[in-house]
């Protein structure tokens, strides 16, 4: 197909386009219709999985915006999601937190006399109107990156989804072989439609690099490292990793996250681990593989160091939670900040969905206790802004480190980071030093 070649659309399709079903469906189909053109994609194919959106999603494009009387019409007529639909975290600026606004003492903008957690701006953000019209279509609003380890429902193998945020892509097709492109939008999940091409299609989805490592990736931060690495290795390619143990739901949501952000990998094999590679031979479809990439301690060490960016080892605030920390994680800090206390800021982001967890279980006590704050449904990249004073900024996941640097590269707001391991990071927090190392 030709770029910008219209697609075959079925007849019901085609009554959407013209408008059959109403000016909301005919917007999103239109729009489904330009991702068509743009993609290559010859066809829609129906969506028999889940769907996850960033939120509110009324501007699928500059030309394809559905206004919110028209979204609220079309609820009250009675409109609803086709397929099983999670509201993902919000990536726009100025997204306070859902818990624990109400200490995160942050200015809105450039205002200092506007804070977020002023309970005026906190409802005002919180864009309450549109997701009353979106809860009653039947929108799951989780407000997490990470929302595939609260939403309770996941797609089978083989199911074609229609997921938005980036580590949940490699989460989707890899982790749990079904199948999405980045597309997740209030018109893919509302049609139950997406384009039909790239991971929803088979031969796409094999192995097309093989990578090895020197050392046997086991630690969280070596998984992490070892991602990024094979991001920046790969871009668009389809690893087949090798040279780790079997992840746990951490190290898959660190590796998940670092792979998509240091290049663009939205599916990768472990064989012997994810489903669609039993082998190395499965995974690849029989296809001879394009090229070996041996990721060896130096490059280890150089990916180490480059999200390390830091000029002090002073520590101003550390930030845990992006991907948002699962109920384990959780744990595991209340247990190393039980009897402690901080000496600077200590941030502990999660889902809402696991707030109330944490509070019933103690965890939220023994955070308070050692001076840290737990908050949930944002990140420091959606708040937009830090604490006045805050420069020196320690965090545990390459995702973090990168998108950090990039949303704050002002001269007079730039924040430098000092990345590491979770314990070096809870060191940091007690102590205001940083005193991590690549072992």
């Amino acid at each position: 197909m030709s770029l910008f070649a219209y697609p075959a659309l079925t007849d019901e399709e085609k009554r959407i386009l013209d408008g059959g079903e109403g000016i909301v469906k005919q917007k999103c189909m239109a729009y489904l219709v330009e991702l068509c053109q743009i993609s290559g994609a010859e066809r829609l194919v129906d969506l028999d999985g889940t769907g996850d959106m960033h939120t509110p999603g009324l501007n699928l494009s500059q030309h394809h915006v559905i206004t919110i009387d028209e979204l609220r019409d079309f609820a009250d007529r009675g409109g609803r999601f086709k397929i099983p639909t999670f509201a993902d975290k919000s990536p726009f600026m100025e997204q306070p937190p859902i818990h624990g606004w109400e200490h995160c003492n942050l200015c809105a903008g450039k205002n200092p006399a506007f804070l977020q957690s002023d309970p005026v701006f906190h409802e005002r953000a919180m864009q309450r109107d549109v997701f009353d019209v979106l809860n009653k279509m039947g929108l799951i609003t989780t407000h997490s990156c990470a929302n595939y380890l609260v939403m309770s429902y996941l797609p089978s193998v083989g199911q074609h989804c229609s997921w938005f945020e980036s580590s949940q892509q490699t989460y989707c097709n890899a982790t749990l072989g079904a199948r999405t492109n980045f597309d997740g939008t209030l018109a893919t999940c509302l049609l139950g439609k997406a384009p039909y091409y790239d991971m929803h299609i088979t031969e796409n989805r094999y192995g097309t690099i093989l990578i090895e490592s020197d050392r046997l990736i086991k630690s969280d931060l070596e998984w992490d490292v070892y991602g990024f690495a094979i991001g920046e290795a790969c871009d668009v390619e389809v690893p087949i990793v090798t040279g780790t143990v079997i992840p746990n739901t951490t190290q898959y949501q660190k590796f998940n996250s670092a792979v998509a952000t240091g290049g663009a990998v939205r599916m990768y094999h472990l064989p012997g681990i994810t489903p669609e590679a039993p082998t190395i031979e499965f995974a690849s479809g029989g296809r001879p593989i394009k090229e070996t990439i041996r990721i060896d301690e130096a490059a280890l060490r150089r990916t180490y160091d480059v999200l390390n960016y830091r000029q002090s080892d002073n520590v101003d605030m550390v930030y845990l939670g992006c991907p948002h920390l699962n109920i384990v994680d959780l744990m595991m800090l209340a247990q190393k900040l039980e009897g402690k206390k901080c000496k600077v800021p200590l941030w502990i982001v999660t889902a809402p969905w696991l707030y109330g967890p944490a509070k019933e279980l103690g965890f939220l006590e023994k955070f308070e206790k050692a001076g840290a704050l737990l908050l949930t449904g944002t990140c420091l990249a959606a708040v937009g802004s830090v604490p006045d004073g805050v420069r020196n900024i320690a965090v545990d996941t390459a995702k973090q480190a990168f998108y950090i640097t990039g949303c704050y590269p002002d001269e007079h707001d730039q924040l430098y980071i000092s990345y590491g391991s979770t314990d070096e990071c809870i060191d940091a927090a007690i102590t205001g030093k940083w005193r991590g190392e690549w072992r």
